[in-house]
């Protein structure tokens, strides 16, 4: 919780219980409840979780202004009750829903951001992700990327998305109560676009080319969901290139309109990861024909899920420095090729408990299976897995995660712990240096 939720909270239970204080330190926390959320507003936002408080602090205004009084007892009661519910629902929603804020421990760096509107003259709208969403079949083919560049300049977390005119955390809603057959409000996850980031825009990026990484989600993704790990990525020294595939993303707030995931099946999956490789392609060559100062030489990607075949196959066309796969899926590729996998790359393959222990793939071929027997390779290889984690415990889900900790989306391990243990197998693998086993991160034997 931060000062205003602590503050608005502390001066609403100060007037629900009224009876104990004098009338001047009552009116004193009614001036005080009221100045907080009015600043609150203004220097943060509009945040629904606050609308039960809001109408506390209007009951008793109004009370307080008309000297309004309740004469019978069990109304009395009633009223109370009700009132104390109110404040307990909003304490609790605005415990378990927070704003995130995302910040960096021990940056070499700040961290500049922009997003960048990329249009493929000569590339048709693929139908492969045409099918799986509301994309029409004819035109060319758009991405928008998020680009993050290491900085001397001096950044303190800021509200980058607050005056967005898309809320993000409204197509996440959209995209639940589609496939899932779910009537959750779009409000929900409003305050999302609230978070503090610790990045800032207009930043002058350290000199000299800096080396690559190219981040590429998985099946019904979206590139901001990993901001957590690829701000630090950035602030170690690498340009952070995060590519929404449209169509297959959950969402992509385009110019022309939102383009999203419609649940839809695909006839198949190795052409869409397939696609999802030209897709880093096509991104690296607006890079190089936009003149972005970094060194083409040193390419790395981190891929998740359905990325991480998008990895292994960009990368067997264009030399790839690092590869981290994130519970990759491949086993398309087995299928596709009917051979193993011989990769070029140095490889680090991060799992989750849930697809070590096989819980993912069919009858014959698991994920961790592919690993263990499909896969060589003529450079580093090693392979690693976070323990009490499930499949996207290698995205962000801000303040999402502690309601979705204890369901298939995410396993019990909390939050900070998998971001900590993330960051830490992330750099290790890109600069290369040793990673050792920890409290969460075992080693695979192959």
């Amino acid at each position: 919780m931060n000062f205003f939720d602590i503050a608005i909270l502390l001066f609403t239970l100060e007037l629900i219980f009224n009876r104990y204080i004098s009338e001047r330190v009552f009116l004193y926390s009614l001036y005080l409840a009221v100045i907080t959320a009015i600043i609150q507003f203004f220097t943060v936002g509009y945040k629904w979780q606050y609308m039960p408080l809001y109408f506390i602090i209007f009951i008793f205004a109004v009370k307080y202004t008309t000297n309004f009084t309740l004469s019978n007892r069990y109304l009395k009661v009633f009223t109370g009750l009700f009132i104390f519910i109110l404040f307990t629902s909003s304490f609790l929603i605005i415990y378990y829903l927070p704003i995130p804020e995302f910040t960096l421990e021990d940056k070499k760096y700040s961290v500049d951001y922009h997003e960048v509107h990329i249009v493929i003259d000569d590339r048709k709208q693929p139908l492969a992700f045409s099918e799986l969403s509301n994309l029409e079949e004819s035109g060319v083919r758009e991405l928008l990327v998020d680009i993050y560049l290491p900085s001397n300049n001096e950044t303190e977390p800021t509200q980058i998305f607050r005056n967005a005119s898309t809320n993000w955390g409204e197509p996440v809603i959209e995209y639940l109560n589609r496939n899932w057959n779910l009537s959750l409000p779009k409000f929900l996850f409003s305050h999302l676009n609230l978070s503090f980031i610790d990045i800032g825009t207009g930043l002058k990026k350290i000199q000299g080319d800096i080396p690559i990484v190219f981040y590429t989600h998985g099946w019904s993704g979206e590139k901001v969901f990993a901001t957590d790990q690829l701000i630090k990525i950035a602030s170690e020294g690498f340009a952070v290139v995060a590519i929404d595939h449209t169509g297959l993303a959950m969402f992509t707030e385009l110019p022309s309109g939102t383009i999203y995931n419609d649940g839809s099946d695909s006839s198949s999956v190795f052409n869409v990861m397939n696609e999802m490789s030209i897709d880093i392609e096509n991104t690296l060559n607006f890079l190089k024909v936009n003149d972005y100062e970094f060194d083409y030489e040193d390419i790395s990607i981190v891929g998740h899920s359905t990325g991480g075949g998008s990895a292994y196959l960009f990368c067997e066309r264009i030399e790839c420095n690092n590869v981290i796969y994130q519970d990759p899926y491949l086993t398309p590729i087995i299928n596709k090729f009917e051979r193993s996998i011989l990769l070029n790359s140095n490889s680090y393959f991060i799992y989750s408990e849930d697809w070590y222990n096989g819980n993912f793939g069919d009858d014959n071929l698991t994920e961790i299976k592919v690993y263990k027997e499909f896969i060589d390779s003529e450079k580093k290889l090693e392979g690693f897995y976070l323990e009490n984690s499930a499949h996207y415990d290698f995205v962000a889900f801000g303040s999402i995660s502690p309601l979705t900790k204890f369901t298939f989306l995410k396993g019990s391990i909390e939050y900070e712990d998998s971001l900590r243990t993330n960051n830490y197998f992330n750099i290790s693998a890109l600069k290369g240096t040793k990673i050792n086993e920890n409290d969460f991160l075992k080693k695979i034997d192959k």
